[in-house]
């Protein structure tokens, strides 16, 4: 699906899937070099960066929080890649799966943002700019929930709720792992943006790069620190999971213990061979007798040694 917008002549084509036919005609119409055609039929693995004379050719992907949206279909996945196209006039985006959050700028941005300091001329680096800021505000918006979550869950677990939060956190770790494989590559990526950008923009759009770098530290910051709380509320977690496990496994062994001499004295009386007392009519209660009194001997034992 091809939708086209103009902003004060900057054109912005946003490509969703693309067809042949599509891809054909904005390579007719803005002279896309057929290998970036090429790539922009699938996927691609890796985020890059290509100077071409009339464009720079730009991938990206971005985390999607599964946490955030809720549960996802099977098969979805935990990724969404956006390619751009990035010349003096014109931004070409392209991604594989409705995203949400591009649909949002294009109904939220005001065109008046595009002025350049000032300056009378724009340039299509502008659009990008600001589309990039408020991609990097929506993953701000999940990596908050992400925080929210992990208080909340650190509440749970200090209320007797440890159990319940193993496949919380763990849910909260597949989002954190998602975050830091998307945007592990983001900086260097952006660093070669601004590299090449020199030689495509004027040098004032080098400000508004590194306004985008900045952005794009803010956020592996909150990762970086959502992710050393999720380690520390994990092992809290798991300690105290541990300890009542082994209070449990305590309590079964003193009771394997005082019940041990019981099985002993009703498997040594049922042996079928000649017994002290077994033709007495108070056979029964003797060992009955002998049975209560190893047992509170043993409750006695444990009471001392402090087993209980």
């Amino acid at each position: 699906m091809l939708t086209r917008r103009d902003y004060k002549g900057l054109i912005w084509i946003d490509l969703e899937s693309p067809t042949e036919p599509e891809l054909a005609e904005i390579a007719s119409e803005y002279k896309i070099h057929p290998l970036v055609i090429g790539e922009l039929t699938q996927p691609s693995l890796r985020s890059k960066v290509d100077l071409y004379s009339e464009f720079i050719y730009l991938i990206l992907h971005f985390p999607i929080c599964q946490i955030f949206y809720g549960k996802q279909t099977a098969g979805s996945s935990d990724t969404e890649e956006i390619d751009f196209v990035i010349g003096r006039e014109f931004l070409i985006t392209t991604h594989y799966q409705p995203i949400t959050s591009i649909g949002e700028f294009a109904a939220s941005f005001n065109p008046n943002h595009l002025e350049d300091r000032g300056k009378d001329k724009t340039h299509a680096g502008l659009l990008f700019y600001h589309l990039v800021r408020h991609l990097y505000g929506v993953l701000a918006t999940g990596l908050d929930y992400i925080n929210g979550v992990l208080k909340q869950a650190e509440r749970k677990v200090f209320a007797d709720q440890e159990r319940a939060m193993v496949t919380l956190l763990a849910e909260v770790n597949r989002n954190l792992l998602d975050f830091r494989w998307a945007l592990k590559h983001h900086r260097e990526v952006l660093d070669s943006l601004q590299s090449v950008s020199r030689e495509f923009f004027d040098d004032g759009f080098h400000y508004y790069l590194g306004a985008v770098i900045g952005e794009y530290n803010r956020i592996w910051a909150m990762l970086e620190s959502n992710r050393e709380t999720f380690a520390d509320l994990r092992e809290t977690n798991e300690s105290l999971l541990s300890i009542k496990t082994n209070e449990t496994m305590k309590v079964f062994t003193v009771v394997a213990v005082i019940f041990f001499p019981l099985a002993l004295v009703t498997q040594f009386f049922g042996m079928n061979v000649a017994l002290p007392l077994a033709d007495s009519p108070y056979s029964y209660y003797f060992v009955l007798a002998l049975m209560l009194a190893m047992l509170f001997i043993m409750l006695a034992l444990a009471k001392y040694r402090r087993w209980l």
